[in-house]
């Protein structure tokens, strides 16, 4: 026997968003998630489109989903990226594959990360990236999640020079 590992962590939280997911015509999409754990810290805004709606999808495989990291290098230590790369990937796949089976036809989908957030003391990733991720996707689908989302990244990431900062600091005010 084979031990199998649940390896997309709140994903019964899907469960609220079937009924749009179902009349979705598949317009490009935002969200904006945040997890917080105890060691653990994660903020990720993305735009979720079809493939098809890609501006340069002739230089893409037409039967492919992709994750695009999107994120400004100077203000997002890539190397936090790397440490969740994997954990993202597992999830995005997880959530293509769902949004085909609720959908009932095979879909490719762009995930378009623009920007993400993180605590210097924290852990980026140890599923909390994917939670954030996972976070944004419930978000693309309910307006108030949005907008409470929205507040929270000017209130943790507030900006600078007109840019949001990547680093969270609860000692902000």
């Amino acid at each position: 026997m084979i031990q199998l590992y649940n390896l997309v962590y709140g994903k019964e939280s899907l469960s609220k968003i079937i009924d749009k997911l179902r009349d979705w015509n598949f317009e490009t999409l935002d969200g904006i998630g945040f997890c917080r754990m105890h060691d653990r810290y994660s903020a990720i805004e993305l735009k979720v489109y079809n493939l098809n709606n890609y501006p340069e999808k002739d230089k893409l495989g037409q039967y492919r989903s992709y994750l695009n990291w999107n994120v400004d290098k100077d203000l997002f230590p890539i190397e936090n990226y790397e440490y969740a790369e994997k954990e993202l990937i597992r999830y995005s796949e997880f959530i293509t594959d769902w949004f085909s089976t609720i959908k009932g036809e095979t879909i490719y989908l762009v995930y378009e990360i623009n920007f993400a957030g993180y605590g210097p003391a924290d852990t980026w990733g140890r599923g909390a990236a994917g939670r954030a991720f996972l976070n944004a996707i419930i978000s693309c689908f309910d307006e108030d999640l949005y907008q409470i989302g929205i507040e929270r990244k000017e209130k943790d990431h507030p900006l600078e020079n007109g840019i949001y900062q990547s680093v969270y600091s609860p000692r902000r005010i």
